[in-house]
Parts: structure tokens; sequence; C-alpha cells
């Protein structure tokens, strides 16, 4: 294992991630940092004792929803329209009507662990050992899979079968559109994804689909990454040819140290993801105090020589103008960086 391919990205996150568990370190509150609780799957109404006539008139005014035959849930806590909700009645729905043994996994365990998600289809993933019946006209949601799955690659989030942290983060890292599993692999290493045992089930899976892939991930993956839009961002940065860079860089500047989102100290160029929920008020403040805040912190990069590239959220639906975008502020970066040290070579 510590001689295959992919044991250096391990080690790198491994150390990546010791140092954000140092109990001096300042990156160490970034273990819990913008984590929720995982999402509760709905519980099952139990409609035994109803009479028919009732649970017709509950379905049809709106209060219960039919997930499966006999699987009701109520609609008192949401409406059922959105992605998570319908994501999670469905796992709600395959749980009470399965008959044999399954294990939610892919992205589908990588929401029920916890992890981010980004631009992933709205299906929910089974594996199974035996050759499943597939009915995808029936089930238009779900996706089967069939596999061998050694006991410790199982887990159980709230009662619910999943495949292991790691299993799952393996799983997403070969199935998924490179940005998805770039930002669903950052945020499971940091919910406790154990690297090493990720680099054994990578190595057991050498030949399969994916794999390549998977490689690719963990040598772009960063647990220190704060948002799924940074992990986003990150991407279309190399995929436009950029060098990998480093997460959380820390800046020392005239009004105190800050850490960038991500960024090449090299050069001094700096990309700062701008969501939207930093300027929604509540318990992120006055929207305007932010914005101020915001701008004398980028004011205090670029007095210390950094160049600061804002992105937002619109942005990330076009990675290649983004990564271009990105590449361009490097490149001139770095050429500034080049012409001042030539000029300080000839005054020398």
């Amino acid at each position: 294992m510590n001689d295959a391919a992919h044991a250096p990205a391990i080690r790198r996150i491994a150390n990546i991630l010791q140092e954000m568990r140092a109990p001096a370190s300042p990156l160490r509150t970034m273990l819990s940092a913008d984590a929720d609780a995982p999402p509760v799957v709905p519980a099952r109404i139990d409609v035994s004792l109803a009479g028919t006539t009732a649970v017709a008139r509950r379905l049809e005014d709106g209060t219960f929803r039919r997930v499966r035959p006999g699987v009701y849930l109520s609609t008192a806590e949401g409406d059922g329209e959105g992605y998570l909700d319908r994501l999670l009645a469905e796992v709600r729905g395959v749980r009470e009507r399965a008959s044999g043994e399954l294990w939610f996994s892919h992205s589908t365990a990588a929401l029920l662990h916890g992890a981010w998600l980004y631009d992933v289809p709205e299906l929910v993933h089974l594996t199974h050992e035996f050759h499943p019946h597939v009915a995808r006209e029936g089930e238009p949601l779900i996706r089967r899979h069939h596999t061998s799955l050694p006991h410790r690659d199982r887990d159980h989030v709230d009662g619910i079968p999943v495949t292991s942290i790691e299993r799952t983060l393996v799983d997403c890292v070969r199935t998924l559109l490179p940005a998805s599993a770039l930002v669903v692999a950052d945020s499971l290493f940091r919910l406790g994804a154990d690297p090493w045992a990720v680099s054994r089930i990578v190595d057991e899976s050498r030949g399969k689909r994916g794999v390549v892939q998977a490689r690719r991930i963990l040598e772009l993956c960063d647990p220190r990454s704060c948002s799924p839009g940074e992990s986003a961002a990150r991407m279309a940065a190399v995929d436009d040819g950029l060098p990998r860079p480093e997460c959380q860089v820390e800046v020392a500047t005239v009004d105190g140290v800050f850490f960038v989102d991500f960024g090449w100290e090299d050069v001094r160029l700096a990309v700062e993801f701008d969501g939207a929920v930093k300027y929604s008020g509540g318990e992120y403040g006055d929207p305007e105090r932010v914005r101020r805040l915001e701008a004398a912190r980028q004011r205090a990069l670029e007095d210390a020589g950094w160049i600061v590239v804002r992105v937002r959220w619109h942005e990330l639906s076009d990675p290649l103008a983004l990564g271009l975008r990105i590449r361009r502020a490097y490149e001139r970066t770095r050429y500034r960086r080049r012409a001042t040290a030539g000029r300080l070579l000839v005054v020398a």
C-alpha cells in the first residue's frame, strides 16, 4: 500500500489532518466549522390502525405523502418538494420496503454521513451483495450496484445501513464528475475519513472503472476547504493548467494575520469564494458591516502585495470561463513578481 501511486497524496492529506488536529493549530476549529448535523431521514407514519378513508383524506389534503406502498410520511416538517426532501423520503421508502440486505452508498451515503454535495444527480444509490432486480421504470430515482462489501466497509447512520465513510469516499471519487467528487472528498476527510483506510480501498480497487480519476481527485483533495464553492473553484483552476493551490494560506498584513481560501504563495495570488450566505444577515451579522470588513480585509491583503480574485456562485456554472479568469490573474502576478525581481537585481 505504501508503494501505491496514490501514496504521496494520502501522506499529504494525513499531514494536513494532523496539522488541523494539533491543539495549537489555528485551523483546528475548521474540523467542525460549517459542518451541520447529518440530515435526518423522515420517520414513517404508522397507519396500521387508521381507516382507509382517513388515510385517503390525509393524502388528499396534503398532510400525508405516500412514498411506497404502505409507507407514508408527514408533510408537517416540509412540503417534500425540495431536492433533499425527495432524496430523504426515497431513502425511507426504500428502507421500509427492503426485503434483503442493502446499504445506501455513493452520493446517498455521503449525504447521510453529512458530506457536502455539489452538482450531484437526484438519485438514491444502493449497494447489494447479490445481483439486484432492476426495475427503473418503477423506481426512477434508484441506482443499484452489485459488489462484495466487507464488514469493515459497512456502517449505520441513525439506524440506516450505509457504506463506511471511507468506502463512500472512494465510491464517490470513482464515479462522480470531478468537481462533485472533489467536494465530497474534501468534506468527508474533514468529517473523519481515515486517509490510510481510503488508500487501502483504492488499492483494492485497482483495475476498476474510475480508479484513475480517484487518484487524481486525491492529488487535489484538501480537507481545509471551507465550502463546496471553494472546492469547485479549485477544480476549475487546476483544470485550466494551474498547479495545485494551497488552502487556508496564512498572510501577515498590517491589520493582522488572515487566511485566504486558497492561493499560490509563490506569486501571491489569493482566491476568495464569496458565498451569498455570509451576506444574508442573521447569525452572520449585518450584511453592510460584513461587506465593509471584507473590503478592509482585501485592502490589507493587497497592501501586503497580494492580488485577490473573488469568485461568486454563479461563476461556477461556467468552470472554463472561471478557470481562464484565475489563470490570467496567476500569469499577471507571476509576470509582476519576475519584473520586480529583475528591477531589484539591476539596482543591486
